[in-house]
Order: C-alpha cells, then structure tokens, then sequence
C-alpha cells in the first residue's frame, strides 16, 4: 500500500543510492529508480510501505525476498545487489530494469504460441536454477515476469519464497504459512491446489503456475478451473500444459528442466516441406542449375555412390567462389560446418587432424583445402568422402551448390542446389540445402527434425561478423582469436557462439571476470543455438561462471549420448570437471577415447598428459608427450607437464630443455617463470623467489593479463605468509587484489591474510566468495572450508575449525580450479585440518593428514606448502612422543632447505625446535 509518506522520498539519498523517480507500487512496497554514487549506474531501489514499516510479518517477507533471491546469480532472475536500513526503512537495492511486466504485455492482448513458448522457456530455465538452489518461488503470474529489451524474460518477487537444504527430502520442502489476516500465502488464481489448500507445498507448486501462465500467454485468458487444455493444432503444446497442470502433482513434470526440455524442443521444431513445395522448389533448382552451367562444374551426372553410415566421417573442403565477393571465402565453409555438426549422424574430420594431414602432404597448415586437397586428406585419414560447396552469381542472385563425392573413387553421395534472390537469403539458403544434403546421405528424418537449426538463427544473420569469426577459427593464436572474436560481437552483438568462444578464450587466459562477462552473455542467448552448441554452452557457463563442477559433468555426459562421435565432448570432461574432482582414472579413459576418435587433437594429448601425472603414472605421462611429438601436435599443456615431470624427477637437463621449449609459447611465457619462483620458494631461496616472481606479474601486465598478474602475486603472498613474513604477505595480497580480482585471486588473498593476522579483510572476502559463487564446487568444497577452519583456530577454537573442513574430504587431493600455486589448490584443507589437529592435540590424526601431503609429491610438485608439511609432520611427531620419528622428519625438512636464506622466521623457529629435540 502506498502512502503520501513514501513520495517524500524522491531526491533523498539512502546509504550510496540517490532517489530519482517512482517506478511502481506493490501490494507491500514501492519502488524507485536510483543512483548507485559509487558505481555509476542505475539500480531500482524497492522499499517496504511507510505504513507496514512497523509489521514484522512484512519486514520478514521483505528480508526473505532479499536472502532468496541473492541466493540466485541466473540470467532470468533479477539480480539483488545490496540490502540495508536507513531511518527506520528497509531498502532493497536491484537490478535496474527497462520493459514491461508480462502482465502489462496480456492486457494488450494474448502473446501466440511462438512468444508464449519462447518465454516459457526462459521462466523454466529461471526456475530451474532457484529449485536446484533449494528455492520454491511460490507466487509465478504474470505480474511477477519482466519482459526487457529483445524479449529477455526476468522472474520477479521472491518475496514468499521458500528455501530449503538441498540434501533434504523433497516431501520436506515447505509448509505454507498464513499471514497476519489468516491468508494462504500466494496469489489465489495462480496457486496449484496443495498451496490453496494449506498443504506441504514444493517445487511443483511452481511448474503448476507456469502452466497457468503459459495458458493465459496463449490464450489470453485465465483457464477456468475443470476446463480441458485446447490449443487449436497444437497437441504438444496441449500435452506440455495440461501435464504441467495436472491437480495430482505425482503426474506433472517432476522436474523443472524437464518442462524447459520439452519447450525449447518444441521451439525449435520446424514443420517438414509438403512434397508439393519440396516439388515446386526443386523446379526453381533445376531452373537456376542450368543458367549457372557455364561457371559451375556440377553438371555432369557421373555414378551415384550409396548413402553415408554413422561411422563415417566427412573430410569438409572450402568453397568455390566465383562471385568475386571475398566475403563468402571461408564464411560459407564456416557456415555449413556449424550447420552439420548439428547431426549427431554425420561426423566432420576435424581442424586439427586436416592441418597435421596438410603438412604430411608437404603443404602449408594454412592452405586453402580445395578440393583437390581435400581428397588427399580424406585418402590418408581414411575418411569416407569430400563435401565441397561452390557459389556463383546468377545477375543478381546466388546459386549456392553441395557435392559430396566417395573419396576413393569419386562416385557422388549427394549434389543438392539452391537459388538465393539476395545476399541476405544466402544463410538460410545454405540451411536448407545442408538439410536436404542431410537427408540424401542417409541420416533419418527424426534426428534432423530434431537437430536442425536454421543457420541464421544459430550463429548469425551477419555474413561479416561471420567472416570474421570464421578467421578466428582458423588460427590459434591468441594474440589474434580474440579480436577477430570481438569485431564478430560489434558487427553482431547478440552472435551467441562468438560470445561463447571468447569468453572461453580468456578462461584459458586466466581472466574469469572477463570470461564470465562473455559466457553470461551467451547462456542468455543460448535458446538461439543447437543442441550442440548448447551444450557447449552449458557447458562453459557451469565450468567458469557458476563453478558447479558436477552439473558440468551431468551436462557432458548428456552430450556425449547425444553426440557420441563428438571429440569436444569426450575431451572436456578430463579439462577440468574430472581432473577439477580428482577423478583421474575417469579423465584419462575421456583422453584415450578422444583420441582414438581424433589421433591429433591437443587438447586430449594436454589432459592424458597432466592426469597420468596427477595419478602418479609420470612415465605413462612422458609416453603421451612422446605421443603427441611424434605426431607433430602442438599443446600448451605437454610442453607445461614436460617441465612438470621433468621437475619431479629431478632431471635437470629434461628441465632446461623443458623450460626453454615452453617459454617459445605465448601462453607459457608467464607462467614458467611462475613455476620457478614457486619451486624456489619451496626450498627457502625466499630472495631469489622475490626477484623470479617479479617477472610473471611483469609479462602478465604487459600481456593486459590483469587477473592472471594478481593471481602470481597474491602465490607471493601465500609463501610469504607460510613462511611467518606476515608484513610481506599482507603487502603482496593488497597488490594482488589490485592488480585484478577473481575468485582464485580473492582466495589466495583470504588464505594469506587469514595466516598472516588480517582476518577481518581475510573473512570479508570469504564472505565475498560465499555471495558470490554459490554453486561453485571448488568454493564450497575447498575454499571456503579452508578459510572457516582457519579463522576457528584463530578463536581458538580447534574443534569448530576440524569440523569447518571436514566437508571439504570428499575432494582430498583433487586439483581444485585454477588453484593460485599453479593448479593444485585442492591440498590446502588437508593442510589446514592438519592445523586444527594440531591444535586440538590429537597428534596422531595430525601426523596422518600431513603424511598424506609428504606422500603425494606428483600433487604438490612446486608448490611451496608441500615444504610446510613436513615441518608440521615432524611437529606431530613431537606432539606423539616419537622422537626416532620426528628427527627424521626433521632432517628430511633440512634436506630440502639445505640452501634457504638464514633469516626465514619459519625456518629459524624450525631449526631451534629441532635442536630442543636433539638435546632431548
């Protein structure tokens, strides 16, 4: 309710937030657009009512939309940005929106099924997201759906929500309260009928108002209760309502991302060509195959070869471009090739395996691949046939040709052609004969009606911004990919995989912030891709976005059944979410089985290598390396594990070798020099440590690499503090957060802080992390605790602090992300229950967790922390009463800092502890 009270607000000024004007009026609130004075932009500023500012009950929903919806970081939620008091009103600051609410949208009118599906989609994807994070909305209807720019959809009011523990039995979701008047909660016609009736309501509540919602879209109208579902010709969307409907919730959908499923596949299922407009297009075809005779080589009717199989594979070779046009060079290879791989029958040779084939035919890897080429490749590779395209001008339209041809013995598997009256026509022109050329091979009429995007609406209607992410494709270079990758996104900024690729290229970069900037971006446009791309898509949003390591398994998984020839697939899984979970076996076996689908692709060569080492198999790991050489297959990652092994064998010629090969690698140019600080750290050398890790910091900056440069120094920070250089330590983690922020960089920064007596910065970034990054795995399962354990032993509180870690065992001796000593952030719980052991004096589970550290040297590798452990281990052995024991770990500790600098506080207090001991 509104009261004169709540105008007096305009022009006044609530913590950083200036008021400007009224935007709206609720049931409990209104809302206002404001200033944010301190990052200069604009949020919507929504305020409990000046009359129930006194009413618990309300104050408690308000508080609860706040906690709910923050809990949320999702494309289609609206995101809450702070939450605060000022003169007795409570504020909530958010999103700043620009549209329409859905209800304002129905009261012009019903939306149509098209509109009405494709904003379902985006509500389900939304609810999704809040059910797996325990959160049941409670009150969908229209008047809580935002509809913004370009029909992006945003859930709103989370003010009734309900939240739960995710490991909680489902039947214990909620219980539906009443309010102060004796009320069910909700919104009386959109409630499924266990919340009308008070009962234990859960997430199906809200796949009930969804179906409601999507009725009244369609419809325009409320559906009157007992009526039957009807939607003239459309049975499935009738099936997809009335299932979301049904009164016993046994029989709906029983899972959010079922019903998104169903409507993004009813989305993007095309009605087939009657056979009388299949006939009258092919009469143009022919019509158009004759005028062009003169300029193009397909007509000729040579023996017709028999259909393609799903073991087959097709070698795909550039276009023919009489047109004059430079344009189409390369855009239209790109093109089909994005336009195919949405088969999951058909299967293209891949980039990497058509360069390393060119150089064994003694031509440059950058060649053009006519056709001519391309039979070459698809002789030695063993593919099963060619598929060239050709355009050229017909006056003022296009005439766009496929032939497929057996590579052996030129016998033609399909030759389709399509006429495009304008250049604008020549995408779709390309899907639809890509298609037919589909069909003609063999693949069945259900998967391509169920995998088949138009081409425009998969990557672009730009043929420009397709040109040049086409050219970015076609190097790997960094220093160019990313570019080319942005001029594609100015020329089409809503180009989703351009988005996707870049935000995975500065993944790769180590720079989250601007990978996640990018990967956001392209999860909100992902309903525009194929399934295949989606998946991708899902898959990099989980991976570098949210950080939830094993939904990205489950949606790599769900690719691979549904693409099982596709290498990308099979091989991401051991980049990260395997690898990420200490998964190794599972990872190599993905290595293995992407490279026997793909003898040269890098990436499988990089994961088999570097999880044979994780494993403790380093030989195996150098047999791979051996692999990849002598096919000639370049990888960041063999030239990073050559040096790795190389180190862990004490092999100091494979060593220099190593690090001289690596650092003719712009990728590894920083990080080497990262290594070697670290390694010298490791052993004491602090000084020389501090001259080698200005050198990293130093190449990352120039490179503008700014993530990357605090993520070296706050590692400065981390040994400085283990080492009781608690100044040093606080000094390098202020510059690590201000060189660039990032969730590793903040964690490295908090670790270092919290052992070197800043815990009130230390725990605000905790907290930062924790609001942040919710579902992200190595956050909640390796950082997190680590953190909490530490800052309980600095209450003194040794049992909170063994209790805070326990849960991060599940991952014991997994990698972690990024990890800020190069990728081996999983050990730091150990280390740090080890701590808390200590503390509480049980020696014995103490020297068993720094044990487990000493023991795992292919783990630990360079990383300083691994030296820590074995003062701790001897420490532990003091603390049992095993002298014998506890010397020996002693000297295995001087071994390694035989050559540390002598005023290192951590290594003289060693030194006189070990003395004590010996007098003993």
């Amino acid at each position: 309710m509104h009261t004169p009270q709540d105008d007096l607000l305009v022009g006044q000024t609530f913590s950083h937030y200036r008021i400007g004007e009224k935007l709206g009026v609720g049931g409990m609130g209104v809302v206002y657009k404001a200033e944010d004075a301190r990052l200069h932009r604009h949020v919507a500023l929504k305020f409990v009512s000046a009359e129930l500012t006194g009413d618990a009950d309300a104050l408690r929903r308000f508080q609860r939309e706040a906690r709910s919806a923050s809990a949320l970081n999702h494309p289609h939620i609206c995101t809450v940005y702070d939450i605060g008091e000022q003169d007795g009103r409570s504020f909530i600051a958010m999103e700043f929106l620009e549209g329409a609410t859905l209800r304002d949208r129905l009261d012009a009118g019903p939306l149509g099924a098209s509109a009405a599906i494709d904003i379902g989609v985006q509500i389900a994807d939304a609810l999704e997201a809040a059910h797996a994070a325990g959160i049941v909305h409670r009150d969908i209807k229209p008047a809580n759906i935002f509809i913004g720019s370009r029909g992006h959809v945003k859930v709103l009011d989370f003010g009734i929500a309900k939240m739960r523990d995710v490991d909680a039995a489902q039947a214990d979701v909620t219980t539906v309260t009443a309010t102060r008047h004796g009320a069910v909660i909700g919104t009386a016609a959109y409630m499924a009928p266990e919340q009308a009736r008070g009962e234990t309501v859960d997430h199906r509540a809200d796949i009930w108002s969804l179906g409601l919602v999507l009725y009244e879209m369609i419809t325009g109208t409320r559906l009157n209760p007992g009526l039957k579902v009807q939607f003239d010709g459309k049975p499935e969307l009738e099936r997809i309502v009335s299932k979301c409907i049904a009164s016993d919730r046994a029989l709906r959908y029983q899972h959010t991302g079922d019903l998104r499923i169903d409507l993004e596949r009813l989305k993007h299922a095309s009605p087939q060509p009657s056979e009388n407009a299949r006939a009258g297009r092919w009469l143009v075809v022919a019509f158009a195959a004759v005028a062009v005779a003169a300029v193009t080589a397909y007509i000729f009717y040579p023996r017709r070869a028999s259909a393609l199989t799903d073991k087959d594979t097709i070698v795909l070779a550039e276009f023919t471009n009489t047109t004059g046009e430079v344009v189409f060079d390369d855009t239209l290879r790109q093109g089909l090739a994005v336009q195919l791989q949405q088969s999951p029958f058909l299967s293209l040779l891949s980039e990497e395996r058509i360069r390393r084939t060119m150089l064994l035919m003694n031509q440059p890897a950058d060649a053009r691949l006519t056709q001519e080429l391309a039979h070459g490749v698809c002789a030695r590779t063993g593919a099963a046939a060619v598929l060239s395209g050709s355009i050229a001008p017909l006056g003022s339209q296009y005439v766009l040709g496929l032939r497929a041809t057996e590579c052996t013995t030129g016998d033609i598997l399909a030759d389709e052609q399509a006429q495009a009256a304008r250049k604008e026509e020549i995408l779709s022109t390309l899907s639809e004969i890509a298609t037919r050329f589909r069909t003609r091979v063999g693949e069945s009429l259900a998967t391509i009606q169920k995998h088949s995007m138009p081409l425009e609406e998969a990557t672009t209607p730009s043929l420009e911004a397709l040109k040049a992410f086409s050219a970015a494709m076609r190097t790997h270079l960094t220093s160019m990919r990313l570019p080319l990758l942005q001029r594609a996104i100015e020329l089409d900024p809503e180009f989703v995989m351009a988005h996707a690729h870049l935000g995975f290229r500065y993944s790769t970069l180590g720079e989250s912030a601007l990978a996640q900037e990018s990967l956001v971006k392209a999860y909100q446009l992902r309903h525009r891709t194929s399934d295949r791309e989606r998946f991708y898509i899902e898959t990099l949003y989980d991976r570098d976005v949210t950080g939830n390591l094993e939904r990205e398994l489950r949606t790599l998984d769900a690719w691979a059944q549904s693409y099982p020839r596709d290498t990308v697939a099979s091989s991401l899984p051991a980049g990260l979410a395997l690898s990420s979970t200490g998964q190794h076996e599972r990872a190599i076996a993905h290595a293995e089985k992407t490279i026997a689908m793909d003898p040269d692709s890098a990436p499988a060569y990089s994961n088999l290598a570097r999880n044979l080492l994780s494993a403790n198999r380093p030989d195996d790991a150098l047999l791979a390396i051996r692999r990849a050489t002598e096919r000639k297959v370049e990888a960041e990652g063999v030239r990073l594990i050559s040096y790795l092994v190389a180190f862990l064998k004490g092999d100091h010629e494979a060593l220099a070798r190593a690090r001289t090969a690596a650092r003719t690698r712009p990728d590894l140019e920083d990080f080497i020099p990262h290594l070697e600080a670290l390694a010298l750290a490791r052993v004491g050398r602090l000084q020389d440590a501090r001259r080698a890790s200005v050198i990293p910091v130093e190449i990352a900056q120039r490179s503008g690499r700014r993530e990357r440069a605090g993520l070296f120094e706050a590692a400065r920070a981390v040994w400085e503090a283990f080492y009781g250089n608690a100044a040093a330590a606080r000094q390098s983690a202020g510059q690590a957060l201000a060189r660039g922020r990032g969730r590793d960089v903040d964690y490295a920064a908090a670790f270092a802080l919290a052992l070197s007596g800043d815990l009130q910065q230390s725990r605000s970034l905790a907290e930062h992390l924790a609001r942040e990054y919710p579902e992200d795995t190595s956050v909640q399962f390796m950082y997190l605790p680590a953190l909490r354990a530490l800052f309980a032993l600095d209450d003194g509180n040794p049992a909170a602090a063994i209790e805070a870690v326990q849960i991060a065992s599940r991952y014991d001796l997994a990698l972690g992300r990024i990890g800020f000593v190069g990728r081996y952030g999983g050990l730091y719980p150990i280390y740090v229950r080890g701590l808390a052991y200590l503390a509480a004096r049980q020696p014995a589970q103490a020297e068993g967790e720094f044990q487990r550290i000493v023991d795992h040297p292919h783990i630990t590798l360079v990383d300083p922390m691994s030296g820590l452990a074995r003062l701790q281990l001897a420490r532990a052995l003091v603390l049992s009463g095993d002298p014998v024991k506890a010397t020996k770990a002693y000297d295995d500790l001087f071994a390694l800092w035989k050559d540390a600098d002598a005023d290192v506080p951590v290594i003289t207090q060693a030194r006189a502890e070990f003395d004590k001991l010996s007098r003993q």
